[in-house]
Protein backbone atom coordinates (compact mmCIF):
# COMPACT_ATOMS: atom_id res chain seq x y z
CA UNK A 1 0.00 0.00 0.00
CA UNK A 2 1.11 3.66 -0.90
CA UNK A 3 -0.39 5.25 2.55
CA UNK A 4 -0.40 3.58 5.80
CA UNK A 5 -3.89 2.79 7.56
CA UNK A 6 -5.02 4.97 10.40
CA UNK A 7 -8.44 4.77 12.03
CA UNK A 8 -10.22 7.94 13.22
CA UNK A 9 -12.70 8.84 15.81
CA UNK A 10 -15.75 10.38 14.77
CA UNK A 11 -16.58 13.29 17.23
CA UNK A 12 -20.31 13.48 17.81
CA UNK A 13 -22.02 11.65 19.90
CA UNK A 14 -24.73 9.22 18.93
CA UNK A 15 -27.59 9.43 21.64
CA UNK A 16 -29.96 7.96 18.93
CA UNK A 17 -28.24 5.10 18.01
CA UNK A 18 -28.39 6.25 14.76
CA UNK A 19 -27.02 4.70 11.70
CA UNK A 20 -23.78 6.66 10.83
CA UNK A 21 -21.59 8.02 8.18
CA UNK A 22 -18.79 9.98 7.10
CA UNK A 23 -21.28 13.43 6.67
CA UNK A 24 -22.80 13.16 9.76
CA UNK A 25 -19.61 12.01 11.82
CA UNK A 26 -21.16 10.00 14.26
CA UNK A 27 -19.86 7.74 17.03
CA UNK A 28 -20.34 4.43 16.26
CA UNK A 29 -24.25 2.86 16.06
CA UNK A 30 -24.22 -0.01 18.72
CA UNK A 31 -26.71 -2.85 19.00
CA UNK A 32 -26.42 -4.97 21.74
CA UNK A 33 -29.53 -8.23 22.47
CA UNK A 34 -28.62 -7.13 25.91
CA UNK A 35 -26.79 -5.55 28.42
CA UNK A 36 -24.81 -8.68 28.93
CA UNK A 37 -22.93 -8.66 25.23
CA UNK A 38 -22.77 -4.68 25.85
CA UNK A 39 -20.70 -5.74 28.92
CA UNK A 40 -18.66 -8.33 26.75
CA UNK A 41 -18.24 -6.34 24.23
CA UNK A 42 -16.43 -3.27 26.92
CA UNK A 43 -14.18 -6.21 28.68
CA UNK A 44 -13.35 -7.39 25.29
CA UNK A 45 -13.16 -3.87 22.89
CA UNK A 46 -9.01 -4.07 22.67
CA UNK A 47 -8.75 -7.86 21.98
CA UNK A 48 -11.87 -7.20 19.14
CA UNK A 49 -10.03 -4.33 17.92
CA UNK A 50 -6.89 -6.10 17.20
CA UNK A 51 -8.79 -8.67 15.32
CA UNK A 52 -10.73 -6.05 13.03
CA UNK A 53 -7.34 -4.29 12.22
CA UNK A 54 -5.21 -7.21 11.07
CA UNK A 55 -8.40 -8.53 9.21
CA UNK A 56 -8.69 -5.23 7.32
CA UNK A 57 -5.58 -5.00 7.00
CA UNK A 58 -4.93 -8.13 5.20
CA UNK A 59 -7.70 -7.97 2.63
CA UNK A 60 -6.21 -4.64 1.56
CA UNK A 61 -2.91 -5.96 1.37
CA UNK A 62 -4.59 -8.61 -1.15
CA UNK A 63 -3.79 -7.53 -4.64
CA UNK A 64 -6.57 -9.72 -5.59
CA UNK A 65 -8.97 -8.23 -3.35
CA UNK A 66 -7.67 -4.58 -4.00
CA UNK A 67 -5.61 -2.82 -6.46
CA UNK A 68 -5.17 -0.29 -8.53
CA UNK A 69 -6.82 -1.63 -11.71
CA UNK A 70 -9.56 0.25 -13.40
CA UNK A 71 -12.17 -2.12 -13.36
CA UNK A 72 -11.31 -3.60 -9.36
CA UNK A 73 -13.07 -2.40 -6.36
CA UNK A 74 -11.60 -1.04 -4.20
CA UNK A 75 -9.35 0.68 -6.10
CA UNK A 76 -6.07 1.64 -3.44
CA UNK A 77 -5.11 5.06 -5.60
CA UNK A 78 -8.95 5.90 -4.48
CA UNK A 79 -8.31 5.53 -0.73
CA UNK A 80 -6.97 7.92 1.53
CA UNK A 81 -5.54 5.05 4.34
CA UNK A 82 -8.33 6.58 6.77
CA UNK A 83 -11.04 4.47 8.29
CA UNK A 84 -13.44 4.01 11.70
CA UNK A 85 -15.56 2.16 13.16
CA UNK A 86 -19.67 2.86 11.87
CA UNK A 87 -21.25 0.26 14.15
CA UNK A 88 -20.67 -2.60 16.12
CA UNK A 89 -23.55 -5.63 17.34
CA UNK A 90 -23.79 -8.40 19.35
CA UNK A 91 -26.06 -11.37 19.29
CA UNK A 92 -26.89 -14.31 21.24
CA UNK A 93 -28.36 -17.52 19.72
CA UNK A 94 -28.33 -20.51 20.83
CA UNK A 95 -25.87 -19.94 23.17
CA UNK A 96 -23.42 -18.67 20.37
CA UNK A 97 -22.56 -15.50 21.26
CA UNK A 98 -21.24 -13.80 17.84
CA UNK A 99 -21.69 -10.29 15.46
CA UNK A 100 -19.53 -7.62 13.74
CA UNK A 101 -17.59 -4.95 13.37
CA UNK A 102 -18.60 -2.77 10.43
CA UNK A 103 -15.32 -0.50 9.52
CA UNK A 104 -16.01 2.03 7.06
CA UNK A 105 -12.96 3.60 5.02
CA UNK A 106 -12.23 7.01 2.99
CA UNK A 107 -11.97 7.70 -0.45
CA UNK A 108 -10.72 10.62 -2.39
CA UNK A 109 -13.07 12.06 -5.16
CA UNK A 110 -11.83 14.22 -7.37
CA UNK A 111 -14.81 15.30 -9.93
CA UNK A 112 -15.83 18.93 -8.85
CA UNK A 113 -19.72 18.01 -9.10
CA UNK A 114 -18.87 15.90 -5.83
CA UNK A 115 -20.02 17.92 -3.28
CA UNK A 116 -17.41 16.05 -0.54
CA UNK A 117 -14.21 15.54 -2.38
CA UNK A 118 -13.79 12.99 0.42
CA UNK A 119 -16.26 10.68 1.48
CA UNK A 120 -17.38 6.77 2.65
CA UNK A 121 -15.93 4.88 0.04
CA UNK A 122 -15.65 0.97 1.30
CA UNK A 123 -17.05 -1.00 4.23
CA UNK A 124 -15.72 -3.73 5.96
CA UNK A 125 -17.87 -6.04 8.43
CA UNK A 126 -15.60 -8.13 10.17
CA UNK A 127 -17.32 -11.04 11.75
CA UNK A 128 -16.24 -12.44 15.80
CA UNK A 129 -17.34 -15.14 18.29
CA UNK A 130 -17.36 -15.63 21.41
CA UNK A 131 -15.21 -18.47 22.42
CA UNK A 132 -16.45 -19.31 25.91
CA UNK A 133 -13.78 -22.16 26.57
CA UNK A 134 -11.20 -19.31 26.12
CA UNK A 135 -13.32 -16.72 27.08
CA UNK A 136 -12.03 -14.87 24.11
CA UNK A 137 -13.15 -13.44 20.65
CA UNK A 138 -12.06 -14.96 17.99
CA UNK A 139 -12.32 -14.07 14.04
CA UNK A 140 -15.03 -16.37 12.25
CA UNK A 141 -13.37 -15.99 9.04
CA UNK A 142 -16.17 -13.70 7.23
CA UNK A 143 -15.24 -10.24 5.67
CA UNK A 144 -17.70 -8.49 3.78
CA UNK A 145 -17.32 -5.94 1.76
CA UNK A 146 -19.74 -3.12 0.06
CA UNK A 147 -19.47 0.07 -1.35
CA UNK A 148 -20.59 2.75 0.48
Amino acid sequence: MSWELKQIFMPNPNPNNDYTNYEKKLQPQMRFANPKLKDLFENHEDEIMKIVVKEITEYLEDESACNDDLHMFPRRCEMIGEWYVGGIALREENGRIWGSVFTRFLGYYPDPSVRMPIDDYLGLEVWIEYDPEHKKFIFDGGLDSSSI
